[in-house]
């Protein structure tokens, strides 16, 4: 089985166990702390037991590492790192707002070692891909990030704890959006909708971004942290993580704003 066909066979089975929960209050239920630090809720835990199911199915050892049970070892020898954010936009599954995805990534130990990214929109059913060196794929079509170079023209995804405390959402970007769904955000920075992802509150996990870092940089974008350097952080659930993803275009300029 192919990583694309593993990482499809999870996210239909994903689909299929939370379907009924969607826009439901028992979906938000708190069950516990995950191994993340943040609460888990039932939609989580019940797309990543199903998530579970597959890949213990599967055949092949593996080092699992998911944001509610934190990481486990299926079989002996580990093949490869699964990374898994069993909902990415919980908040908005929950709440019935129709922007909510599956992150995957397959790699080793880091997360500059990502070699195999996938993100389902689990409301539209758009496939976003990506294999390291051979470029990225929305729906098996290639696709690239936008030629917008001045900061006049940006359309921007900004997430701030302090509204005005960076630059960028005062007026020196065309429009500045947030959905809720990092995952699925930084695949529209990669398709060309958007032209820049930022976030600065030090709060995204490896299981957001894994996936979709990958997918940015292999439609052409530019992924680094705050201050220019590569992300290279253990694939671990609880280190977090500042990002800036561009079309690379507007990098430099995106650098000295924040």
């Amino acid at each position: 089985m192919s990583y694309y066909e593993l990482c499809n066979e999870v996210a239909e089975a994903i689909q299929k166990a939370v379907s009924g929960l969607i826009g439901k209050t028992e979906a938000g239920v708190t069950l516990r702390i995950g191994a993340d630090g943040t609460p888990t809720e039932k939609i989580d835990e019940t797309a990543e037991n199903a998530a579970l199911s597959v890949l213990e199915k599967d055949g092949r050892s593996m080092r699992f590492v998911s944001e509610e049970l934190g990481e486990k070892t299926i079989g002996k020898k580990p093949e490869f790192t699964f990374v898994l954010d069993p909902i990415d936009g919980t908040f908005n599954a929950v709440n019935n707002i129709p922007f909510f995805c599956v992150p995957i990534a397959i790699g080793g130990s880091d997360l500059s070692d990502i070699r195999y990214g996938y993100v389902k929109n689990l409301v539209s059913g758009d496939i976003y891909t990506a294999e390291k060196g051979k470029g990225a794929f929305l729906n098996k079509r290639k696709i690239h990030v936008s030629n917008v170079s001045e900061l006049s023209g940006l359309s921007v995804i900004s997430y701030s704890q302090r509204p005005h405390a960076v630059p960028i959402n005062n007026h020196k970007v065309r429009r500045v959006r947030v959905f809720g769904c990092a995952a699925l955000e930084l695949c529209y920075v990669a398709s060309g909708i958007f032209d820049a992802f930022i976030d600065m509150r030090s709060m995204l996990r490896v299981t957001d971004i894994a996936a979709s870092k990958l997918i940015v940089e292999e439609a052409g974008g530019v992924v680094t942290d705050g201050k220019g350097k590569p992300l290279s952080t253990e694939l671990d659930v609880t280190k977090r993580v500042n990002m800036i993803a561009s079309n690379g275009m507007v990098h430099d300029k995106l650098l000295e704003l924040v």
